[in-house]
C-alpha cells in the first residue's frame, strides 16, 4: 500500500507542489519571524551588555508617564546633589552624573535632519575617554560651542573634524564646531546604529534636560568585593521611592528591550501574514485532495476490493499529505532563513552599523514551525481521506468521479448563521455599551461562516449572471456551465479569493471612511488659515495619530519651534491672530493622554471650541468632556494626573470643552509649561488671517520664520487635511501588500482546480474537438471558466468585506462613511486579471489535447 501511495505521489507531484506552495509561504513567514527576532535581539543584547559592562549600578528618576509603545517615557532629571548623597553610601567607589537623552537631531549638509529608523539620536555630556569610549580624531569639547560626534554620525553625515554641525534639541537650532570623532572599545563607531553628539556637561544639561546642575542618570562603581546586587540594595535604601535603582545587567536588559520594541512589530506582521497564508492554504490543499480523491475513486475502490481496509485508504491519502507538508515546511524554513538574512542586511544598511553576532537559528522554534506546516496539511487532507474511505467499492468502480450531492442541507445550515450574524451586526449599531464590539465581532464571524456554507448555492445563481457579462459565445457558455458544474468544488476554489478580497474590501471601506473623518475633522475643527507644526504633531495633539514620530512620552523630543515665531507671525501683514499650543503627554489613572497648554481665550475661536472655556489659573486645568465622563469627574472637582517633569499632582478642574482633532485631554496654563512639560517651546502654532488678506503672501512670510528649522512646516487647511488622511494611507498600503501576497495563493488555487479539472475532462475535451471545436474555442472556454470563478470570489468577498467595513465604521462613530467605488472597481479588475493568469497553463493544455488519445481516455 505504501509503495502504491509513493508511486501515485510521483505521478501527481506538480499538482501537490502547487498545493504545498501556501504552506511554504506560511512556514517561511513563521521561520523568518523567529530567526529575525532571535538574531537581531541577540545582537542588541550583545551591544548593550558591552555598553554597560563598566556600570555596577545606575540610578535615575522614575517616570510616571507611560509611553505610547509600552514601558515608561521621559524620566525627570536627577538633581546634582544626589551624586554626593550616593557617593556616601558604603561600598560606593565612585558616583558620576551622566547626561544621555534621545533627542539630539543633527542637521546634514543638505539642510535636512539626519534620520535613523529605530536607534536613538542621543545628546550626551562628554566625560573623556572611558573604558568604553575611544577618541578616533581630535579631542573632546571644552567650550560651549564645541562638540564631539560618534563615528556613526560622522559616516552618515560625512562630517569631519573642524567642520560645523547644526543640532536641534529642546532649544532651537544651534551651530557647533566638531572638535573630535570618537568610537568604542569594540572598534565600532556606533551602538546599534545610533548617532551621538557630545557636548560639554553644562551645555548638555541645558539642551537635553532643560535645566542646569541635573543629570539623566548616575553611574556607580562598586568597591572591590562588593557585589552589584548588594550595592543596589544599599543605594535603594538610602534614597526615596522616586528613584529607579538598577544593576548594570538590568540596565543592559532594559535598554536592549527598548531597542527591540520595533522587532515585535516585524514579528507580528510576519506572523499575521503566516496565519493568513496557512488559512487560505487549508482551502487550497483541501480542494486539491478533494479533486485528486474524486479522480482516484476507481483506483481506491479497486484497492478496497483487493483487501485494503478503510484505515489503509485513509493512511495512503494522509501519507501523501504528510510528505507534501514535510517537503513544503522544509522549503519554507529554508526560505525563512533567507528572508531573515535579507532583513538583517536591510536593518544594518539603514542603521549604518553591523550587528556583532551572526545568524541565530533557534532550532526548537523552527521545529515548531515545521510541525505547524505539517499539521495544517494533514488537517486539510483529513476530510478528503475520510470521504475516500467511505465510498462502497462497487459504487466507486462504476463512477469515475464523485457524484453530485444535494445542496439543500448545506444551504439550510448556511442560512441560520448568516441570519444570526446579520442580526448581531445590526444590533451592534445600537448602543449596547461594552457588548457592542462583542456583537459586531461575533456577527461578522457568524456571517462569514454562513456565507462560506451558502457559496455553493450562490454559485448556481450568480455564475450564470456573471457569465452573461463575460461573454455570449458558445465557448463562453460552455465555460460558464463548467464553472457551475460542481458548486462545492467551485465554492472551495474561490474561498481564498473570498477571504483575501473580503479583507481588502473591509479595509478599503474602513480606511476611506477614516481618511474622510480625519481630513474632515482637521478642517471642520479649525478656524485658522495656517498651522505651524512638526511632522505628525497635530495628530498626536488630538490623540488621533496613526504612526508618525513619537511624542515626548516615549522619552524622545517632539519637534518644536521658538515661541518668538508666534510673536513675529502676529506682526506679518494680513495676520489677525497667532496662537501657540504646547503639547505633551500626561498620565491619568486610566492610562496616558495627550495634554496641552495654551491661552484658551485666543485658542477657542481658532479651534472652534464649544463651551467657551477660559484659560485655567496655575494649579487648574480645563478637561475635555469625554475624559471627564470616562473618569467620572466634573467641573469644580479635582483630577489627579502625572506630568512628565512634576509627577503625580492634583489639579482643580476649572472648565470643560468638546474634544477636537487638534485638542484633547487636560489643558494647562502656559506659565506652568517649564515645570510640567518636557519642552517649554510650542509644538503647534495657529495663524488666522484677516478678511481680504493675501493668503499666499502671508504663508510665504510665516514659512520664512521657520526656515531654519527643517522639522517644522507651515500648512494650510487643505494640506493639513491631506496630511491627516495620509496617516491612514500608509497603514492601508502595508495591509494591501500583505493581502496581495495572499492573492497569489488564490490564483494558485484556481490554477490547481483548472488543471485537475482539465485532466478529469480529458475525454470530454476530446469529443468537443472531434465535433469541430477549434483550439481557440478551447482556450476561450477554459479562460471563461477561470475568470468566472475569480470574478465570483471577488464579488462575494468585496460585498461581504465592504458590508463589514461599513458596520465597523459605524460602530467606531466616524463622522463620515465613504465607499471607495473606484478602488473596489479596480480590485474587481484585478480579479479578472488574476483569472486570466490562472487560465494560462490550463487553457494551453486543453488546446493541445490529442483528439484520438482523449476519446480513448478512461
Amino acid at each position: 500500500m505504501l509503495k502504491a501511495t509513493l508511486k501515485g505521489l510521483l505521478s501527481r507531484k506538480l499538482r501537490l507542489i502547487l498545493a504545498g506552495f501556501a504552506v511554504v509561504l506560511g512556514v517561511m513567514a513563521v521561520s523568518a519571524a523567529m530567526v529575525t527576532t532571535a538574531t537581531i535581539g541577540s545582537g542588541f543584547d550583545s551591544i548593550f551588555a558591552s555598553t554597560n559592562a563598566d556600570i555596577d549600578v545606575s540610578v535615575s528618576k522614575k517616570s510616571d508617564v507611560d509611553s505610547g509603545v509600552g514601558g515608561k517615557g521621559f524620566a525627570p532629571p536627577v538633581a546634582a546633589s544626589a551624586v554626593q548623597e550616593i557617593a556616601k553610601v558604603p561600598g560606593v567607589r565612585s558616583a558620576q552624573g551622566q547626561v544621555s537623552v534621545d533627542g539630539a537631531r543633527p542637521v546634514g549638509h543638505d539642510g535636512k535632519v539626519i534620520s535613523v529608523q529605530g536607534p536613538p539620536r542621543s545628546g550626551v555630556a562628554w566625560h573623556g575617554e572611558t573604558g568604553l569610549v575611544r577618541l578616533w580624531e581630535g579631542r573632546g569639547p571644552k567650550s560651549p560651542n564645541e562638540v564631539a560626534i560618534n563615528g556613526g554620525l560622522a559616516d552618515r553625515g560625512q562630517f569631519k573634524v573642524g567642520q560645523t554641525i547644526d543640532v536641534l534639541t529642546l532649544a532651537p537650532r544651534q551651530t557647533f564646531t566638531i572638535v573630535g570623532i570618537y568610537g568604542y572599545s569594540n572598534g565600532r563607531g556606533s551602538m546599534g546604529g545610533d548617532t551621538q553628539v557630545a557636548f560639554t556637561e553644562p551645555v548638555a544639561q541645558k539642551l537635553m534636560l532643560g535645566a542646569s546642575d541635573v543629570y539623566s542618570s548616575i553611574t556607580v562603581t562598586a568597591d572591590p568585593g562588593v557585589s552589584r546586587t548588594v550595592l543596589k540594595t544599599r543605594i535603594a535604601q538610602a534614597l526615596d521611592g522616586t528613584y529607579n535603582v538598577r544593576t548594570g545587567d538590568e540596565v543592559a536588559s532594559a535598554t536592549a528591550a527598548d531597542g527591540k520594541a520595533f522587532l515585535e512589530i516585524v514579528r507580528m506582521v510576519l506572523l499575521g501574514f503566516s496565519g493568513l497564508s496557512l488559512l487560505v492554504g487549508i482551502f487550497l490543499i483541501l480542494n486539491t485532495f478533494n479533486i485528486l480523491v474524486a479522480q482516484r475513486t476507481g483506483e481506491l475502490a479497486l484497492m478496497s476490493a483487493l483487501g485494503a481496509r478503510r484505515r489503509q485508504i485513509i493512511g495512503s491519502v494522509l501519507v501523501e499529505a504528510l510528505l507534501v507538508g514535510a517537503g513544503a515546511s522544509i522549503v519554507g524554513i529554508g526560505l525563512g532563513i533567507g528572508v531573515s538574512v535579507l532583513l538583517k542586511m536591510v536593518m544594518e544598511a539603514n542603521s549604518g552599523a553591523s550587528l556583532p553576532v551572526g545568524l541565530i537559528v533557534p532550532v526548537s522554534q523552527l521545529v515548531l514551525a515545521f510541525a505547524i506546516g505539517v499539521a495544517v496539511t494533514l488537517v486539510a487532507a483529513l476530510l478528503p481521506a475520510v470521504k475516500a474511505s467511505r465510498v462502497p467499492p462497487i459504487q466507486a468502480m462504476r463512477a469515475s468521479a464523485a457524484e453530485q450531492r444535494s445542496l439543500t442541507r448545506i444551504t439550510v445550515l448556511g442560512v441560520v448563521p448568516t441570519v444570526v450574524g446579520i442580526a448581531a451586526v445590526v444590533a451592534s449599531l445600537a448602543d449596547l455599551g461594552s457588548l457592542r464590539w462583542v456583537a459586531l465581532t461575533g456577527g461578522i464571524v457568524l456571517g462569514l461562516f454562513g456565507l462560506a456554507l451558502l457559496t455553493p448555492a450562490l454559485s448556481r445563481s450568480l455564475l450564470p449572471a456573471l457569465g452573461r457579462v463575460v461573454g455570449w459565445s458558445m465557448p463562453s457558455k460552455l465555460g460558464n456551465r463548467n464553472a457551475a458544474r460542481n458548486p462545492r468544488r467551485t465554492a472551495i476554489t474561490v474561498s481564498t479569493m473570498v477571504i483575501t478580497l473580503g479583507l481588502v474590501g473591509g479595509v478599503s471601506v474602513l480606511a476611506q471612511s477614516m481618511k474622510a473623518d480625519l481630513s474632515g475633522s482637521a478642517t471642520r475643527d479649525l478656524g485658522a488659515d495656517l498651522v505651524i507644526s512638526g511632522d505628525g504633531v497635530t495628530a498626536r495633539a488630538g490623540g488621533g495619530g496613526i504612526g508618525g514620530p513619537p511624542s515626548a512620552a516615549d522619552g524622545r523630543i517632539m519637534p518644536t519651534f521658538s515661541a518668538s515665531v508666534i510673536d513675529k507671525a502676529q506682526d506679518v501683514p494680513g495676520v489677525s491672530r497667532a496662537v501657540a499650543q504646547y503639547v505633551d503627554t500626561v498620565q491619568l489613572p486610566s492610562g496616558s493622554s495627550p495634554a496641552a497648554a495654551a491661552d484658551l481665550s485666543q485658542l477657542s475661536p481658532v479651534l472652534k471650541l464649544t463651551g467657551s472655556p477660559r484659560t485655567p489659573a496655575p494649579g487648574s486645568v480645563v478637561v475635555d468632556e469625554d475624559t471627564l465622563s470616562k473618569q467620572g469627574l466634573h467641573v469644580g472637582g479635582t483630577i489627579r494626573l502625572a506630568t512628565q517633569r512634576a509627577g503625580w499632582r492634583e489639579f482643580r478642574i476649572a472648565g470643560s470643552y468638546e474634544a477636537t482633532y487638534l485638542l484633547r485631554g487636560p489643558v494647562f496654563n502656559p506659565s506652568e509649561v517649564p515645570n510640567l512639560f518636557v519642552s517649554d517651546a510650542p509644538a503647534i502654532g495657529y495663524v488666522q488671517l484677516a478678511d481680504g488678506a493675501d493668503a499666499a503672501a502671508a504663508a510665504r512670510a510665516v514659512t520664512a520664520l521657520v526656515a531654519d528649522n527643517p522639522e517644522v512646516t507651515v500648512q494650510d487647511q487643505t494640506q493639513l487635511a491631506a496630511d491627516a488622511a495620509n496617516q491612514v494611507s500608509i497603514a492601508e498600503t502595508m495591509l494591501y501588500v500583505l493581502l496581495g501576497l495572499s492573492v497569489v495563493i488564490g490564483i494558485l488555487g484556481i490554477i490547481n482546480t483548472m488543471a485537475l479539472s482539465i485532466l478529469e475532462r480529458t475525454r470530454e475535451l476530446g469529443l468537443l474537438r472531434a465535433i469541430g471545436m477549434r483550439r481557440s474555442h478551447m482556450v476561450q472556454m477554459v479562460v471563461t471558466e477561470s475568470v468566472l470563478m475569480s470574478l465570483f470570489g471577488a464579488v462575494l468577498g468585496l460585498v461581504a468585506g465592504g458590508a463589514a467595513g461599513v458596520a465597523v465604521s459605524t460602530v467606531l462613530g466616524l463622522s463620515a462613511l465613504e465607499i471607495p467605488w473606484v478602488s473596489l472597481a479596480v480590485f474587481l479588475g484585478l480579479a479578472v486579471v488574476a483569472g486570466l493568469l490562472a487560465a494560462l497553463a490550463p487553457s494551453t493544455r486543453a488546446a493541445k489535447v490529442n483528439v484520438l488519445s482523449a476519446i480513448a481516455y478512461e
